[in-house]
């Protein structure tokens, strides 16, 4: 049996109280930790626990709260600017706090490891998946090229991917969201390390992919004795992964414990704040008959807003033959009507939104929006269509829309800067009011985005695309790195919007609770492919595609026992 983790000390009233404990069989202890930046201000205080070898430690709280932090603290990793203040991290007998360059080297990929959210950032795109893990093994096992290229191979299979040597041959970008991240679990566990910390590293993967990854993980603290540290806002993966959970806000642990016990009977508000909302946007509760949608369903006189027709889609790359990804896609969608999309990485959702902003030219079918064909414009009337701001993009990574060295306001008001059609009075007013609709304070026009929390960023992107007034917003993903706060409240506003306002929306999510919660109709999407589309509430209740009832089957609820044998069940084809 692993032993649990133990929570050291516990500062904060009103959570469930902990006996202080120092651990001697502990593999990592973080005692009393704070973390400062600059001027001395606190952004982590007095954050203290214990993960035995083989244990599993669950870390949630809101963006912003520094569970990431006290991770990257841990590994070494904290962004300049930022020092440990005080208090301990030992692994084992060893004092992280102050190590030196040479020390981390020895221990990080080697005795330490972390897999992080967003695999397109750690994976060099230019560099071949093989070539990666061949150099990640030389440099920390210091193997030869030919033991070297086996391992990789090895490892690869070892991580659940089919045909791994043409997986090896392959690039970055040539591989699914799934795929990708099984490739940077690969390069992590490469060398065997005990201890390895997962920060958000299934949070935009869909339901089948996430159990499958989730699974992978336990395989390996089981076959290896590895420790695992678990970094996500999702609590019902928490709730069946973990032994034990720390729930942190603003930089301190407000409750911690065994995970079925703080999840299923929390002893602090906040604790209980963040089940509700994890609730507000779920399939939990079973109670989806009674939860209102955006928008009613009236019959529709007029054309539709936007319609796709028979759309079919390919890549082409020089040096590769074409790939289609879209095949005789049909959406029709409305005004104030919500459409949410929803299949595994790859399925072509992204594409589809690609293909309405003129991003990706269909090799067949047609666009129409307000009854004019937008499909295959170039030139002139592309930039038009652009320019008249009536579609509207928010990308799943507000730090990949907004300027890092812009104020949040100037970079809401650029669409305004380019159509030139407002004094700089009015543009200011404008911004004002916008940030007000979206729920920001005003104030925040002079912030940077990096002194926003992601919740805030994503508000920020959604005010952005609102404030050119848009018949239409494509939203890729935009809740899928946020907690379940901050989701909650970016799903309310999205609702309101189509509601108050007539905004059409297509709503791209992983995440069938958030679709089940905000969409008028869903379209499955399978193997480029629309294999179901009907009213939320209909298909949720009735799926009736193979594909859509496994995708409902893989939902992790939090309410569900945790499996026996701690294994996530996987449906079947």
């Amino acid at each position: 049996m692993n032993q649990p983790a133990t929570i050291l000390t516990f500062p904060t009233r009103g959570a469930r109280p902990v006996t202080p404990l120092e651990d001697p069989t502990a593999l990592l202890t973080v005692g009393d930790l704070g973390i400062a930046g600059g001027g001395g201000r606190e952004l982590v205080r007095g954050v203290s626990f214990s993960v035995p070898k083989g244990g599993t430690l669950g870390i949630v709280g809101e963006s912003g709260s520094g569970k990431s932090l006290t991770c990257r603290a841990i590994l070494g990793l904290l962004p300049d600017g930022l020092k440990v203040r005080s208090g301990a991290i030992r692994y084992g007998e060893q004092d992280l706090v102050g190590l030196s360059p040479p020390g981390w080297r020895a221990l990080r990929g080697i005795h330490l490891a972390a897999v992080f959210q967003d695999p397109g950032s750690y994976l060099n795109p230019s560099i071949s998946v093989g070539a990666q893990l061949v150099e990640a093994l030389r440099a920390t096992l210091k193997l030869d090229r030919v033991a070297a290229e086996d391992r990789a191979i090895t490892l690869l299979k070892r991580v659940g991917l089919a045909e791994a040597e043409a997986v090896y041959r392959k690039y970055p970008f040539e591989l699914s969201g799934g795929m990708a991240q099984r490739v940077l679990i690969a390069i992590a566990v490469s060398a065997n390390p005990q201890l390895l910390i997962a920060d958000e590293a299934t949070t935009a993967l869909d339901a089948m992919v996430q159990a499958e990854v989730l699974n992978l993980l336990d395989d390996l603290r089981r076959e290896q004795g590895l420790t695992l540290i678990l970094v996500s806002h999702d609590l019902a993966v928490v709730s069946k992964v973990c032994d034990q959970v720390v729930v942190m806000r603003a930089g301190s642990i407000v409750e911690a414990g065994p995970a079925r016990t703080v999840l299923s009977d929390p002893a602090h508000d906040y604790t209980r704040s963040l089940i509700d909302s994890h609730h507000r946007y779920s399939i939990d509760d079973g109670d989806l008959t009674s939860r209102p949608t955006a928008a009613a369903a009236e019959p529709q006189r007029v054309p539709a807003l936007l319609k796709i027709d028979s759309l079919h889609a390919s890549y082409r790359r020089s040096s590769h033959p074409s790939s289609s990804v879209l095949h005789g896609i049909d959406i029709e969608l409305d005004k104030g009507e919500i459409l949410g999309l929803i299949g595994e990485t790859g399925s072509g959702k992204t594409t589809i939104l690609r293909s309405i902003l003129g991003l990706v030219t269909p090799h067949s079918g047609t666009i129409s929006f307000r009854g004019k064909e937008i499909s295959g414009l170039r030139g002139r009337a592309l930039r038009a269509l652009r320019l008249s701001s009536d579609i509207q993009y928010v990308h799943q990574d507000p730090l990949r829309s907004l300027d890092p060295d812009l104020p949040i306001g100037a970079s809401i008001a650029e669409g305004l800067d380019i159509k030139g059609e407002l004094s700089r009075h009015e543009r200011a007013e404008r911004v004002v009011v916008t940030l007000e609709a979206v729920g920001l304070d005003p104030a925040f026009a002079a912030r940077r985005p990096r002194d926003l929390s992601g919740g805030q960023r994503q508000r920020a992107v959604i005010a952005r695309a609102l404030i050119l007034d848009p018949a239409i917003l494509l939203l890729d993903e935009p809740v899928s790195a946020l907690d379940a706060v901050s989701r909650t409240h970016v799903l309310d506003l999205m609702r309101d919007l189509a509601r108050d306002r007539g905004i059409a929306q297509i709503f791209i999510s992983h995440d069938l609770g958030s679709i089940a919660g905000i969409a008028d109709r869903v379209a499955v999407l399978y193997q480029g492919r629309i294999v179901e589309s009907r009213p939320t509430r209909e298909l949720i209740d009735q799926p009736a595609h193979p594909y859509t009832r496994r995708l409902l089957d893989s939902v992790l609820r939090l309410e569900d026992d945790r499996p026996a044998d701690g294994r996530l069940a996987l449906p079947t084809n």
